[in-house]
């Protein structure tokens, strides 16, 4: 599980993190004209190495993990493991826990 907050710096960080900005990262291609939403800075090359580093981890082993993120624990129901991408990369367990507990009760009708 991650999720993906870092914000893009374009229309003066108006779109905040907006669908899909993550891609580029991804790919390992922020520097693509086509990838207007990462913007120019310097800081987006880390997280891109971290991002890509984490899909390739995944593909090639079943395991996101590599050198230039945190530990990145097994999502459990108990753990709750989610690494939150941003300039600072951490794993939270369990993050928006009061608002999941929310959506589970509107979920159930109660």
């Amino acid at each position: 599980m991650y999720v993906f907050s870092w914000e893009t710096p374009i229309l003066e960080g108006k779109l905040m993190s907006p669908h899909s900005v993550e891609l580029p990262f991804v790919f390992h291609d922020v520097d693509n004209k086509m990838n207007a939403n990462t913007g120019v800075g310097v800081e987006r090359y880390h997280l891109q190495d971290q991002v890509s580093g984490a899909w390739i981890a995944f593909a090639r082993s079943g395991d996101p993990n590599h050198n230039a993120l945190p530990r990145w624990g097994s999502y459990t129901a108990e753990s709750r493991a989610t690494m939150i991408f941003d300039t600072d990369c951490r794993v939270l367990s369990d993050p928006d826990h009061k608002e999941r507990l929310a959506l589970m009760k509107l979920r159930m009708g109660r």
